[in-house]
Order: structure tokens, then sequence, then C-alpha cells
């Protein structure tokens, strides 16, 4: 149901009513963030006890689906036209869904509080999702742990990764009109070329930042387009430059910011142009993902029980996730669950069409988390 009714983010109608159906057949209502997309429910087992939260993402991405995989037709498609669960959202939220069952079904022999956190929008960014809400609903309900999923291309089904420390990077982006003064291209004198400005911060944002942040800083950035002209002869009045850094600390991030904003200056001075941040570079809301090291000990643990040889340890993920938002607030585990299989086609990267997963692992996840909380609630 989930992945053939794939919805975009912000308008996960029918994805909402689905999870709204299946929690209230546990007795369990909504407190709505967003009605009708974005809600979190709270099950109290009325014994004094700790407080776990979960996070699932619901939406899925303005991607046209693939009916095949990496090797052979899809046993489900999305029938919404240029929308598709590629990132593996539909995953996330089937496991909550069970999970949230297992609870409620286990409420005799389980003391404290869960509460289940259903975000809309997480793939658009921060200006639209539901995490920021959420995180005032967590400083409110100051639960002890907080706890969340995500499906793994990168690794094999059968293995799941609760490792601390950083796991996947902030995102930082910039969007810059650079104006100048237009003109013709043989008497380029007369004009103040803006793609001149937007050659030179390209350049020095690539090849000086990285220079200034310390060796063995995980980092990345790079710019993505450069936007001026149609015309051969013609010199334009302006340009549109874009890009994206990533990183895993607040002080890379900081100093990328820094560096970028007096690089533009420059750059624009220089070239006799003016400019306008159309997306300002640190404006962003996105934070690294970082699991808590504590929690990360009982993960590994809880693993090991349940299902040895499973536990797997993989190099941080450089695409940026709103988790992190809620890590800065209470301590928890951003869980990595593999699901490429060779053998049935899975394992195309997220964001593709191709995207699919072996189905084995939603169980596991599941397996896992559940087991987690069992261990975790018990701790003395």
């Amino acid at each position: 149901m989930l992945h053939i009714n794939a919805e975009s983010s912000c308008e996960e109608y029918e994805t909402a009513a689905y999870i709204l159906s299946q929690m209230s057949l546990l007795g369990l209502t909504p407190v709505w963030v967003r009605e009708p997309v974005s809600a979190y429910f709270v099950f109290d087992t009325g014994k004094k006890g700790k407080t776990i939260a979960f996070r699932a993402d619901i939406d899925a991405l303005a991607v046209c689906e693939d009916e095949y995989n990496l090797k052979q037709k899809k046993t489900a498609v999305s029938k919404n036209k240029g929308v598709c669960h590629a990132c593996g959202h539909d995953g996330h939220t089937a496991m909550l869904l069970t999970i949230a069952r297992a609870i409620v079904e286990c409420k005799d022999d389980l003391r404290g509080r869960f509460i289940f956190f259903f975000e809309s929008g997480e793939e658009k960014g921060a200006m639209y999702d539901t995490s920021t809400q959420f995180v005032e609903i967590l400083k409110e309900l100051k639960p002890d742990v907080i706890w969340g999923m995500h499906m793994g291309s990168f690794m094999d089904c059968g293995k799941i990764s609760v490792q601390a420390g950083p796991r996947m990077a902030t995102s930082g982006r910039f969007e810059i009109e650079i104006k100048g003064r237009g003109g013709h291209g043989a008497t380029p004198h007369l004009a103040n070329n803006p793609l001149n400005a937007a050659s030179e911060i390209a350049y020095h944002v690539q090849k000086s930042i990285p220079e200034k942040v310390a060796a063995g800083e995980i980092f990345s950035i790079a710019v993505t387009s450069i936007q001026g002209g149609q015309k051969w002869n013609i010199i334009p009045d302006t340009c549109l430059i874009k890009g994206t850094f990533r990183c895993c600390s607040q002080r890379v991030y900081d100093l990328v910011t820094e560096q970028m904003l007096s690089l533009v200056e420059a750059a624009c001075q220089e070239n006799g142009c003016t400019y306008e941040y159309l997306h300002k570079p640190g404006s962003d809301e996105f934070r690294p993902v970082v699991n808590n090291a504590f929690v990360s000990s009982v993960a590994e643990k809880a693993l090991d029980k349940i299902l040895p040889g499973a536990r797997a340890e993989v190099p941080v993920w450089m695409a940026s996730e709103s988790f992190g938002k809620y890590q800065k607030i209470v301590p928890g585990v951003f869980a990595f669950i593999g699901i490429r299989n060779e053998e049935l086609g899975s394992g195309a990267a997220h964001h593709n069409a191709k995207f699919d997963m072996d189905e084995r692992a939603l169980a596991l996840g599941v397996c896992a988390t559940l087991q987690f909380v069992s261990d975790f609630l018990y701790l003395d």
C-alpha cells in the first residue's frame, strides 16, 4: 500500500490516512502538527519507566519509477506518475507501524512511555518538513532516547549499522544571483561581466575553501550550476551560481559559511558586480546525524544478542537527514538497515529510479528495534 501510493513531500494525504487507520486500530490518537499529513502518537503503559521516541519519514521523491530494478521487474511500482519511494521512506513507515503494534500488544510486559513521530516533507528540506515542530514536542515531552532508521542501499540485506559518532552530514546550500552590466562580446571593456565573478567564486569555493578545512575532517563542497547568458556574443546582465557543501561538525559548517560569504563579496567587488543571496550559506537547518556513544553501545549489544553477525560498520554517509535535529535535543541512534541483494536486483543508489529493497530487511529492522527497546527500558 505505502509503496504504490507514493506521495510527494507535504502532500502525503493517503499515506497519513493509512498511518492514522493503523494507529487507530491500536487505540492511539493522533496529535497533528500539520493536518492532515503529519502527526505523532503517544502510548503510555501507565507504569513508571523511561520514555522512548521513534521517528519515521513518510514522503516520496519526485522521481519517475522504473518498473525494473538492477536485475528484474519489481514486485511493486508507484501508481502515481512522477513520484516514487526511491529512498525507502515507505520501509521506514512500515517498520514503525509494526513496531508500534508490537509494543501495544506487549504492553503488559513493558513500562514507560512511547512516542511515535511520522514526519512529513523530509525530502523537501528544513523549510518544509515537520521536524521543527517535532523538536518542540521533544523539548516538551523529554524522552530519554530517540531511535530512527534508514534503509541503506550501500549495505547487504542482513547487515545493520548502529555505530557511534557521525553517521550523516549536515547540508549547506548556496544560491547566488550575481548582477553585473551586460554588453556585446566585441566590447567587453564596456560591461561588468557577472560570469567573471561567478567563475572566480566557483574556482575559489572548490580550491581555497578545502585548504582551510583541517585534515581529517569529513567534508565536501561542490559548485553544481552556473546559469547565465543565452547568446554567443552577448554578455548577460546577471547569472546564477548554485552549490552545496557537506560536513559533520558545526565548527566546519561555520568556517565554510564564513569563507563563502567573504569569497562572494571579494569576487563581486573585484568585477564591479553586486549580488543577492537567494539561499544564503549558513541558513540551513539540517545538522549532522551523530549517534550517542552510550546509546549506540546499548544498540550494539542488543543486535549481537538477537542477530549475531548482523552488526556492521560503514563510513559516514555524506547525504543529509533531519534526524540530526532530534539528536541535538535527545540522545539517540540512527540505524542503517541494509537492503542490497544482487540476486534480487536491489542495491541501486538512493534517489535512483531503479531503487528497490530486499523486503526481508524490514523484519530485521523491526527485530533490532524491539530488542533495543527491551534492553533500554530495563537499564539500571
